[in-house]
């Protein structure tokens, strides 16, 4: 059984590393990384959740923009 709850802790040369109900995990965070200023930061799940999220709404509105400017970027000749 582990002695130490789940979270974050320092491993030293400025990184966190990411202790699950099993153990060590394979996740390290700089302390430098802005997630890191606020204390604790999100689990290593909630991070790739919120990174997914970004990502899609980037996709959304870089598709969105794309159509935008294919309608209204078109040049009329006249005949």
């Amino acid at each position: 059984m582990n002695d130490k709850p789940a979270g974050w802790y320092y491993v030293g040369d400025g990184t966190l590393r990411y202790r699950d109900d099993y153990g060590w995990t394979e996740y390290y965070m700089d302390t430098k990384d802005p997630r890191a200023q606020d204390w604790p930061p999100p689990k290593p799940k909630t991070l790739l959740q919120q990174l997914r999220e970004d990502e899609a709404a980037r996709s959304v509105s870089v598709g969105h923009r794309g159509r935008v400017s294919t309608i209204f970027g078109r040049r009329r000749t006249r005949h």
